[in-house]
């Protein structure tokens, strides 16, 4: 089983404080929510979950968010992993098939 994981660009935490409507859940410094990243993947690991890093890019999120009329909170940020997940799952399905029908 995989998981995807937010993994949040060091120039664009700032904003994302000032933007998250819930950003009393979100740790206050860039660092303080990279070490409890790095933990939270190691318990995910010991569980038999592989976390699978996803770029969080606020633009695209922002515009992510625009089109569906979402609000920055947690279900929505962890909803957006979700599908860029998804999306890149799927482009590496996508990219094995073409292989395979070459062979």
């Amino acid at each position: 089983m995989v998981m995807g994981v937010a993994i949040y660009l060091p120039h664009q935490y700032g904003r994302l404080l000032a933007t998250a409507e819930d950003v009393d859940h979100l740790n206050p410094t860039w660092d303080e929510w990279r070490a409890v990243c790095d933990e939270t993947k190691r318990n995910l690991r010991s569980i038999g979950i592989e976390p699978i890093d996803i770029l969080f890019d606020l633009d695209a999120f922002e515009k992510y968010r625009a089109e569906r009329g979402l609000k920055n909170v947690g279900g929505t940020r962890a909803d957006y992993v979700a599908e860029q997940l998804r999306n890149q799952q799927s482009a590496i399905s996508d990219q094995q098939s073409d292989t395979g029908s070459h062979l």
